[in-house]
């Protein structure tokens, strides 16, 4: 499976799995996250996916994911071969029905970022959240700066609807502005329970989503591309503890990918990771993983390529004789 996709705005390939570092130096100590980066790039992985907010929620814990994924950029010298995605923009945690959009908090951000990574650039900046009281237009001539300027190489779209990226890479072209490059958001061989309501600014992957994908070909870069680990555990044990994912096809997802890990001698959770990379509007995916273990189990998904019937029957959420009588 390709280990490594272009993005416009990079200079080059990225690799398609991700490293997400929200709990790095708090909830993962500074060692573990450290050993995790190790074994990242040491398997060939060359984009770390961090963000201004991460960690605020914990005491102490403001700004110290950025931190860390700069502490060992630095530790190991790796600014130089390492692509650093962060996000910026978020609302305050106390206040999220205020967004922070405005050219002074994305500038704030920005550099509160940089000076955390201790490097000169951030490779591709996220905005985090999007507030659509505010016009796209005046969100992209905030970045267009630190676009010219190369504090910014790309920019992409953290729980962006597709009607508002559509609206602002359109608004771009028009002004020859440098639009999004990439969406981010939650997506995963996994669907959403019905009735399942997202909180917070969050997006996930649904069918006019992915539509627009497919015509668009902006790549989709996707967070919980594991279903939070919905096919590791035991079946009612996943329904029970994320109960987010509990939908009548994911159950039988859940055997299907059993099987398939039975066959090319891997986890389930490789398997669901491995569906994402071969999903034609996916090709990337983010992962969090809280060890090294966790990290070497998910890094298989890159050895893992799935036969046509056992894609079509995970992506149906049916039997593959099921699918085969279509």
């Amino acid at each position: 499976m390709m280990r490594a996709r272009t993005l416009a705005g990079l200079a080059a390939p990225i690799s398609t799995i991700l490293v997400g570092t929200s709990g790095f130096g708090t909830v993962i100590q500074r060692d573990e996250a450290f050993a995790i980066l190790d074994d990242f790039a040491a398997a060939g992985g060359t984009c770390i996916d961090t963000a201004h907010v991460y960690a605020a929620w914990l005491p102490d814990g403001a700004g110290v994911s950025e931190r860390t994924v700069g502490a060992w950029l630095a530790a190991r010298g790796m600014n130089g071969q390492m692509v650093v995605a962060s996000k910026g923009g978020h609302p305050a945690l106390a206040a999220m029905e205020r967004s922070r959009l405005r050219p002074e908090d994305l500038a704030g951000d920005l550099a509160e970022s940089l000076e955390r990574l201790a490097r000169p650039v951030i490779d591709l900046y996220w905005i985090h959240r999007d507030d659509e009281r505010i016009p796209v237009a005046e969100i992209l001539d905030a970045l267009q700066p630190h676009l010219r300027q190369g504090t910014i190489r790309a920019i992409g779209a953290s729980n962006w609807s597709w009607q508002r990226i559509a609206a602002a890479n359109a608004c771009a072209a028009e002004r020859g502005w440098i639009g999004f490059v990439a969406s981010q958001i939650s997506w995963s061989l996994a669907a959403f329970a019905p009735g399942h309501h997202f909180g917070g600014g969050m997006i996930g992957m649904d069918e006019a989503t992915l539509a627009w994908h497919s015509i668009s070909g902006l790549p989709q870069l996707p967070y919980s591309a594991q279903a939070n680990g919905f096919f590791a555990k035991p079946l009612n044990q996943a329904r029970q503890r994320l109960p987010q994912y509990d939908h009548p096809a994911n159950h039988i997802r859940w055997q299907i990918a059993q099987d398939c890990a039975d066959r090319h001698q891997v986890s389930a959770n490789a398997i669901a990771l491995a569906w994402v990379l071969q999903h034609p509007q996916g090709g990337f995916g983010i992962i969090g993983p809280k060890d090294r273990v966790h990290l070497a189990d998910s890094l298989r998904a890159w050895d893992v390529v799935l036969e046509a019937d056992e894609y079509a029957a995970l992506t149906a959420g049916r039997p593959p004789g099921d699918v085969q009588s279509d």
